[in-house]
Formats: structure tokens, C-alpha cells, sequence
């Protein structure tokens, strides 16, 4: 990488409905995207449905024991089969005219139709995603030429491998937000440590920096980062080592010795994104450090909440016009100039 000074993507990236929609489809449609946990889908019939930025999908476990994903699309008229959320079901009956289609997507009925009127049934199941799971985790993508999760997720396996697996841990709970901001401006924040001792004073104060060490992997697309962390003021719920991760274009993972943490960041907007995290303890080991879930939860929640309210105050700023663009320290930036590099080389050609 040139130890130039590199500058920003421009400001327009932004919050341009234009560029959103070039992301959809050269950079959302191509990649994973972690869509819920194995143990929410751990019966015939439980689905779990969302939207992944302009596409309202479902996945469900079937009677034949295998997770399906679909467009939540019926084949009649594009009425909705699930409503978003957790439920289960024997059969997809779509929500605005009745068409029924068993859980592995085939087309069983169409009431309304009269005789003379019928359809092949297997001309018309429903549209299929790909699903893969990792790590107690549950993946979807829309595109069938995508790489498969294991060398999509590439580098984070090997990396990963010396903390503790989810299956081996609790599940312990999930968060929940929306921010009004674009996916890079999260992006860039979640790629650099150079803001944590303004923003996050309490992380800043427990962390060994000297120890703090970021770098870009070319296998898996992804930003690591080395993390050996104590605490000054004597409270272990942050002492030990992690391995931190923003995988491009969307997903942040959190090894450490003794739990795990797994979020999501889907766009839905130029300017809006969801977020779900989910977290995994090792009550064992945690309390073999007196560290509380609860409270290591708590502490997350509070990380979470500065990086979206900065990440807020600078869409703002973006969004006025004013800032065109910036320049970015090859020292203190490396994983945010990785980044978005990997915006530009997903987009650039596709611009006129």
C-alpha cells in the first residue's frame, strides 16, 4: 500500500440514491450476510424472515431437515408469504391471495383458479437464495456465482480458530438498532482504532494500545484486529486477548478467550442501517475471571451506541455538502483505507 496520503471516497457516496442502487447490486446482491443463529431454526418449520437491503428474504428449516432461503415473493402477484420476524409454519400461505407452497418452495396450491386455468405447479416455486452456516451462524446471499462462505469468510477461520467455537458457549442475547447513517460511514469507523480514546473513553482506557495492532487480509476481504486488553480501574470484564474483524461489505465479529460476539450491518437506505448483534459466553471461563455476561453485554451496548451517535453526527455533516472530501492516514487508518478501496473496486467501473 503507498504510504501516500490517500483520499476519501467522495462525499456524494454517501447519501446518493444512485450509488445505493449500484450497491445493491455490485456489492449487497454479491456477498454474505449473516442473517440469524442455527438455534432459532432448529425445528421443521421455523423460519426466520428480514429484509437484506432492497430484498425481503426468508429461511426456513424444512421437513426434510435442510435450511431454505427464499425471496419472501409469492409467484402469483409478489404478495408477501411471512411477515418480517421469527415464527414457523407447515406451509408458506401467501398473505394477500391464499397461494400455498410447502417449505422446500414448491407450489402446492393456487385457490381461485378455476378449471382451464391452471399453471405447471413446478413452473412456479418460489425463488431460491443460497443459505450456509459457520460457527453457529446463519448466512444468506442472492447471488448463485458467489464464492462459498468458507473461502467468502476466508482468513477469519484460520484466525478464529484459537478462540472458543459458539457451539461450545451460551447463547446470551441480542441487540437490536437502527442508525441513520450510511453502511461506509459505519464501515469506516469500525475499521480504525484512531477514534477510540475520544469516543469510547471507557474501551480506550482499558485497552493495552501498544498491543492494539490493525491490518488488512487480501483472503476473506476483511480488516483484523490484534486486541490485548486490561483494565486500569480493576474491573476484568475487558482483560485478556481478542481478535476483532470488519469483513467487507458488512459484518463484525469479536473473538475473544472467553465469548463471541457476531454483528450485522444491513443497509436499508442511503442513510439508514440495521444492526444486530448476537452474543456468545463461556459462563465457565467468564466466571472463572469474575466477569459478568450481563455486564460485558452492558459494556457493548454502551461501544455500540457511541459509534452509531458519532456515525450520526458525521452523516449529518456529509449530508450537507459542505466536506467534499478528505485525506486518510496510512498510520492510523490502514483498515478504514482498505475499506474503501474495496468500495472503489466494486463500483468505479460501473460508474459513468
Amino acid at each position: 500500500m503507498s504510504e501516500s496520503t490517500p483520499t476519501t471516497i467522495p462525499q456524494s457516496w454517501y447519501s446518493c440514491a444512485d450509488i445505493f442502487a449500484l450497491e445493491n447490486e455490485y456489492i449487497f446482491r454479491k456477498h454474505w450476510w449473516m442473517i440469524a443463529r442455527e438455534d432459532q431454526l432448529a425445528n421443521a418449520g421455523d423460519y426466520v424472515a428480514t429484509t437484506l437491503a432492497k430484498w425481503p428474504v426468508v429461511i426456513i428449516h424444512d421437513q426434510q431437515g435442510i435450511l431454505r432461503g427464499f425471496h419472501n415473493v409469492c409467484r402469483h402477484r409478489a404478495g408477501p408469504l411471512v411477515r418480517d420476524g421469527r415464527g414457523r409454519c407447515t406451509d408458506f400461505v401467501c398473505q394477500y391471495h391464499g397461494w400455498r407452497y410447502d417449505n422446500s418452495g414448491n407450489l402446492l396450491k393456487t385457490p381461485g383458479l378455476k378449471a382451464g386455468e391452471e399453471i405447471d405447479l413446478e413452473e412456479f416455486s418460489l425463488f431460491p437464495i443460497r443459505i450456509a452456516c459457520w460457527n453457529q451462524m446463519v448466512f444468506a446471499c442472492l447471488d448463485s456465482d458467489a464464492p462459498e462462505l468458507l473461502d467468502w469468510l476466508g482468513d477469519i477461520v484460520p484466525r478464529s480458530a484459537r478462540f472458543p467455537v459458539n457451539n461450545t458457549m451460551e447463547y446470551h442475547g441480542e441487540i437490536l438498532k437502527t442508525g441513520a447513517f450510511n453502511w461506509k460511514t459505519y464501515g469506516d469507523n469500525s475499521c480504525e482504532g484512531y477514534h477510540v480514546s475520544r469516543v469510547h473513553r471507557n474501551l480506550g482506557d482499558s485497552m493495552g494500545r501498544e498491543e492494539f495492532n490493525i491490518k488488512p487480509y487480501q483472503n476473506g476481504e476483511f480488516v483484523g484486529f490484534d486486541v490485548s486488553y486490561s483494565s486500569k480501574s480493576g474491573d476484568q470484564t475487558r482483560d485478556g486477548k481478542g481478535f476483532w474483524v470488519y469483513k467487507f461489505p458488512g459484518l463484525l465479529l469479536h473473538f475473544s478467550e472467553y465469548a463471541c460476539n457476531a454483528e450485522s450491518v444491513i443497509p436499508i437506505a442511503p442513510n439508514q442501517v440495521q444492526i444486530t448483534r448476537w452474543f456468545w459466553v463461556d459462563r465457565t471461563l467468564a466466571n472463572e475471571r469474575n466477569i459478568s455476561p450481563e455486564k460485558m453485554i452492558t459494556s457493548s451496548a454502551q461501544v455500540m451506541d457511541e459509534d452509531m451517535e458519532i456515525c450520526s453526527l458525521v452523516q449529518r455533516n456529509l449530508n450537507t455538502g459542505i466536506y467534499q472530501s478528505g485525506h486518510l492516514s496510512p498510520r492510523e487508518e490502514v483498515g478504514t483505507i482498505y475499506f474503501q478501496q474495496l468500495v472503489r473496486n466494486a463500483l468505479e467501473k460501473h460508474l459513468r
